[in-house]
């Protein structure tokens, strides 16, 4: 998971258009057969992106480790939309069919995500 700081409104005022775009500009949302996950410490959000293509993805353990947890969903919630095709999300056994452009709302507490 990339992780990034906040910079002060003064600071972000002095860049250039380069420079906002490596302190702001997340550039690979999506990575085929795994996920990827963008921390801003300016929302306190996590970004990210997952893309099961002939295998399925668990969003992993390490995340949970990075974050001070552990598992992902122990103090967060998850909102996932669907830009893709059909799909199908498992959260702790329970399997959810999510279509194009529909969207799945997991809740705190989840330990397994799976997509596929």
């Amino acid at each position: 998971m990339q992780v990034r700081q906040s910079i002060h409104s003064d600071h972000a005022k002095t860049l250039d258009t380069a420079e906002l775009r490596r302190e702001f500009l997340i550039e690979k949302i999506f990575e085929r057969n795994t996920y990827t996950m963008t921390y801003s410490h300016i929302d306190r959000i996590i970004v990210g992106g997952v893309m099961p293509a002939e295998k399925s993805v668990s969003v992993g353990d390490e995340v949970g480790k990075q974050l001070g947890v552990s598992y992902f969903l122990e103090r967060r919630e998850l909102g996932v939309i669907n830009i893709g095709g059909p799909g199908i999300i498992v959260v702790d056994g329970t399997t959810y069919e999510i279509g194009h452009e529909e969207a799945l709302y997991v809740g705190k507490g989840a330990k397994q995500v799976e997509f596929s």
